[in-house]
């Protein structure tokens, strides 16, 4: 998309940043929790059966034949994801450097509460948080946390 294609806003200011400029005067910075919120909803009655899974930086559908080994009595336990949610894998930090730990879920279904679900705000574009997110992560921001 061409920016000029984006609507222009009615005032101006300056970023306080020379390679930003300036911006629309109604933005604000805000911390990015002001971005999004963390949902821990459970899958009580079993709401939701497809199971996701983060693998490689994307959030994929688990082939149900392949739900062998540590499986749950219930998946009751499991977390709801909607699609545009962000799921963040934040263990094991301290032994894999290489793993991408966020994707941004597609398809809704539920997912192990050993992840992070975190649900954009309404007027947040998941897909830029991802982005955002997802530079971090391959910058290996979250080592440092």
């Amino acid at each position: 998309m061409n920016i000029a294609a984006y609507p222009k806003y009615e005032s101006y200011r300056d970023s306080g940043i020379d390679w930003i400029g300036k911006v629309p005067t109604s933005w604000s910075v805000e911390p990015g929790r002001q971005c999004l919120y963390e949902s821990k909803e459970k899958n009580i009655g079993m709401k939701e059966s497809t199971v996701l899974s983060l693998s490689y930086g994307r959030v994929i559908v688990k082939d149900e034949d392949k739900l062998t080994g540590l499986v749950p009595e219930s998946f009751e336990t499991y977390q709801v994801v909607q699609s545009g949610d962000i799921i963040i894998r934040g263990t094991d930090l301290q032994n894999d450097m290489t793993s991408l730990r966020t994707g941004l879920a597609r398809d809704t279904g539920i997912i192990t509460s050993a992840y992070i679900n975190w649900r954009p705000k309404s007027e947040i574009d998941p897909k830029f948080l991802h982005y955002l997110l997802h530079s971090y992560d391959v910058k290996k921001v979250f080592y440092a946390l």
